[in-house]
């Protein structure tokens, strides 16, 4: 009986120590919910081919593109319809509402083109890579 609440009380011990050590993640990146960024680069002159910045209009497409870009499980990858995504041209921009799946994918509505107005899904590695966060010029008259 004596080993039995020894052996419990090191388990509590090692699980709560364990937890001090933890790492914890601190997203450094401030809130991006609401914030407005444009297409600097990766345009395209035409929204039905070429290179443009893909948007999904599906949550789970976006998810599983990610996931086999990420992982390199391309045997996995599920194939997206073509009429489900949108190739937003340079200089267009867009909002971003909310972030999903861990922060690896953000929901946008698109402010210019024909998809004004939509809701689209980007993944996140592509908004630092090709979009510039817009900004507010304050100006005192």
């Amino acid at each position: 009986m004596l080993d039995l609440k020894k052996y419990y009380l090191m388990l509590g011990l090692t699980i709560s120590v364990s937890g001090l050590f933890a790492e914890t993640i601190d997203d450094p990146d401030p809130d991006l919910i609401g914030t407005v960024w444009e297409l600097v680069k990766n345009g395209s002159q035409s929204t039905s081919f070429g290179r443009g910045q893909v948007v999904y209009f599906l949550s789970s497409d976006a998810h599983n593109t990610y996931r086999s870009r990420k992982f390199q499980t391309w045997d996995n990858f599920s194939m997206v319809d073509g009429r489900n995504l949108v190739r937003l041209k340079k200089n267009e921009s867009i909002e971003i509402l909310a972030a999903k799946f861990n922060d690896s994918i953000y929901e946008v509505k698109l402010l210019d083109g024909f998809y004004k107005g939509k809701t689209y899904y980007l993944i996140a590695e592509e908004l630092k890579k090709n979009f510039k966060r817009e900004t507010k010029d304050n100006e005192s008259i």
